[in-house]
Formats: structure tokens, C-alpha cells, sequence
């Protein structure tokens, strides 16, 4: 029961849940989605608090988004500029405390390794990947951070640690690839041809 991030394509849930594809606009995820609502939810979180299966919520700068459950993680769509499908969000869920979901990228688990394990891992596969920074990685469309840690007790003035300690990833978001100029050009070429060509068709029947 895997969740594949998809570079340039979108993301594959766990069969028999469907694919989804950058691009798709929200009605269309929801109708991929709607068939498998009871998987989409862990009936002992909400408790009859709140409805499971896909639901809105809010992501500041996204023109829509949507959540929903599977095990040990919460999955967040949201909308491009375009509004249409542009990233896709996954997180540990706390609350859950089931076996979560891996989150294969390249066919590696980006939640079941510690950071410099993982990073060990994607180089392996011949991606160019940094090294972490500040508890956060981003290579191309990818990134991932951890979630903010409890405070800790000060070292002693004058001392800073000589390496960081080991940690793992918490949330990981894929984006789709940012459209081209050409890709814009085209799109806006289109539109006015046929609104020249639909000005002349009216010109014509007067």
C-alpha cells in the first residue's frame, strides 16, 4: 500500500484508488475520488466529529484544496495559479497510529529513512540531491521538511553542537512542472484566434 509521487505527472494512490494527474480541475478529482470515500478516512479520528472522504480546506495562495486520509498520513491537493491540480502534500499524521503509508519517490520511501539516509539513497539513484538545509531538502519539484521540534534545553553559552542530530522528514510535496513561455504563448494564441475568428463570423452574418 504504497502512495507514489509521480515526477511531471501527478501522484498514485494505493489501489484501488485511481491516479491523479496534474491538470485535472477540482470537479475531476472529486469524481475520481468519490467512489472510495470510506478509505479516504479513519473512522476512529473523527469519531462522527467531522465527515470522512475528500474534503475543502483551506492552504493559503491556492485557488482550492483538498484533504483527506489514509493510514498513518494526511494527503493535501491543491490548485495551480490555473486552477487546476498543481501539488500534492503528504504528512505524517500523529493521530494515526497505524502503519503509515510509504511514500515512494524513484521507488524510495521518503518518510521511512532518516535525512541523510534517504539522501545517501536518491544520490544512489543518480539524482543530484543537496543536502539537507535547516531540517528542509528541495530538488527540482520535490521537497521535503520536518515539522518543528519541541524546544529544547539550551546548550551551554559559548558551545554549538558539531553536527546536527539525526531526524527524519515529517512532509513531502511534489508540484507539477512550471508551465513554459511557449506553453503560455500557445494557450494565449489560441484564445485570440478564435476570438478574431468569431468576431469576423458575426461581422459577416450582419
Amino acid at each position: 500500500m504504497t502512495i507514489d509521487l509521480l515526477p511531471g505527472r501527478g501522484v498514485r494512490l494505493p489501489a484501488p484508488l485511481p491516479e491523479l494527474r496534474f491538470g485535472l480541475a477540482e470537479a475531476e478529482v472529486r469524481a475520481l475520488l468519490a467512489p472510495h470515500a470510506e478509505r479516504l478516512h479513519d473512522e476512529r479520528l473523527h469519531d462522527g466529529q467531522r465527515p470522512g472522504g475528500v474534503r475543502s480546506t483551506f492552504v493559503c495562495g491556492c485557488r482550492w484544496a483538498l484533504a483527506f486520509e489514509l493510514p498513518g498520513v494526511a494527503v493535501t491537493l491543491c490548485a495551480d495559479e490555473r486552477d487546476r491540480l498543481g501539488s500534492v502534500m503528504i504528512g505524517r499524521n500523529p493521530s494515526d497510529d497505524r502503519p503509515a503509508c510509504p511514500v515512494g519517490y524513484h521507488g524510495i520511501d521518503l518518510l521511512g529513512w532518516s535525512a541523510h539516509e534517504l539522501v545517501e539513497a536518491l544520490r544512489a539513484e543518480g539524482l543530484p540531491v543537496p543536502d539537507p538545509v535547516g531540517g528542509s531538502l528541495r530538488h527540482d519539484a520535490l521537497h521535503l521538511h520536518r515539522a518543528p521540534a519541541t524546544r529544547r534545553r539550551p546548550a551551554s553559552p559559548g558551545r554549538k553542537p558539531r553536527h546536527q542530530e539525526p531526524f527524519t522528514f515529517d512532509v513531502v510535496s511534489l508540484s507539477a512542472p512550471t508551465p513554459s513561455a511557449e506553453d503560455t504563448a500557445e494557450t494565449t494564441g489560441t484564445e485570440d484566434t478564435n476570438g478574431a475568428k468569431g468576431t469576423k463570423d458575426i461581422e459577416d452574418t450582419a
